[in-house]
């Protein structure tokens, strides 16, 4: 049993990092190992057969795409209700200077931005974030499939962020993806309540973390953004970005306040921005349980004071919809058919 053990954390030693990093945001004990060869080799094989993994599942989405696309074309979906309008947001954005200084050095100033993402048939959208999407994201693909006939894919994973790429890179896996999925037009993301903490500095060479709210660390988060700017443009793909929402921690709320701004101030005149904690009925910065709706209060906040109800996930998902314009594919005319001589066609 013993060996059993030991088997299991040389051969997940990558994984026990990560988690030892997340939870305690310092560096793992098994890392004092990593000097030796045969340690590493543990971390090796892991990546051999994950890869491998992923390898059967790419080839059983091969086989599964191949079935939808069958199924559609023998199969024409019922008519469905349409969803109520959804009334346009206000998008509340900031300038970046030149010179990216920290979020607390910037001026914040209005800038156009687009206001909506236009779809078609056979285009599909990509949901990315953590707990938070998880359980906003199902409300709209549900939308976008009954109303639309739009395929979408969501990778969304609780307890994700972009402070530790080790547990998971939302970075790559996005890169990864627009670059494999041709189809996809539109990525929402939807990241931020997981990254208040210190993380390990990414330089080569070097160890130790660096502390939250610094200078370098802001930098390194901005780059991070950065790259997923990057890899929606060199796709041709619009991105629809979530604001971080108000949290009934005091604490947790300046936390999230400061990368509210980070992400609107890094993000501004390049994505639709969403700033849910205006959408969530906090216009004066405080945060709320429930707002009244048509009269009636409605509870959009669970009692941890950090996640949403369902009707809290359906008024974010609202929200989204309503940046969504369907252009249908342009009516293709009957041939008309031309009479000969001989009476035939």
């Amino acid at each position: 049993m013993l060996f059993t053990a030991l088997l299991t954390v040389w051969f997940s030693q990558d994984s026990i990092n990560a988690y030892w990093q997340q939870t305690y945001h310092r560096a793992s004990p098994l890392e004092k190992l990593n000097d030796y060869g045969w340690w590493r080799s543990g971390s090796s094989w892991q990546q051999t057969a994950l890869s491998q993994h992923e390898a059967a599942l790419g080839w059983l989405e091969a086989k599964n795409e191949s079935w939808r696309q069958q199924h559609a074309a023998e199969h024409t979906p019922p008519d469905v209700a349409v969803m109520p309008t959804v009334p346009t947001v206000p998008s509340e954005t900031e300038n970046k200077p030149a010179s990216a200084p920290t979020v607390a050095q910037q001026n914040t100033a209005s800038k156009p931005l687009p206001e909506r993402v236009q779809l078609s048939a056979g285009d599909k959208v990509f949901f990315a974030g953590d707990s938070m999407m998880e359980g906003v994201a199902p409300h709209v693909q549900k939308w976008l499939s009954s109303q639309y006939g739009i395929d979408s894919l969501n990778l969304s994973k609780q307890s994700t962020g972009l402070s530790y790429p080790s547990f998971f890179d939302w970075p790559a896996t996005i890169e990864k993806t627009l670059r494999e999925d041709r189809k996809i037009r539109l990525l929402v993301v939807f990241l931020g309540p997981n990254d208040p903490w210190d993380f390990p500095n990414p330089e080569p060479g070097t160890r130790g973390y660096l502390k939250f709210q610094s200078p370098e660390w802001e930098q390194v988060y901005r780059q991070r953004i950065e790259r997923i700017l990057a890899a929606a443009q060199a796709a041709d793909v619009k991105v629809i970005w979530l604001g971080v929402p108000l949290m009934k921690s005091s604490r947790l709320n300046a936390q999230m306040r400061y990368l509210d701004r980070l992400f609107a101030s890094e993000l501004a005149g390049k994505i639709i921005w969403l700033p849910t904690d205006k959408i969530m009925g906090g216009e004066d910065g405080q945060y709320r349980d429930s707002i009244s709706i048509n009269g009636q209060t409605v509870r959009l906040r669970s009692k941890d004071g950090i996640h949403f109800t369902v009707k809290g996930q359906q008024l974010l998902a609202d929200q989204i919809a309503g940046r969504i314009d369907y252009q249908p594919a342009p009516a293709v005319p009957a041939a008309s058919e031309t009479v000969i001589a001989g009476g035939k066609p």
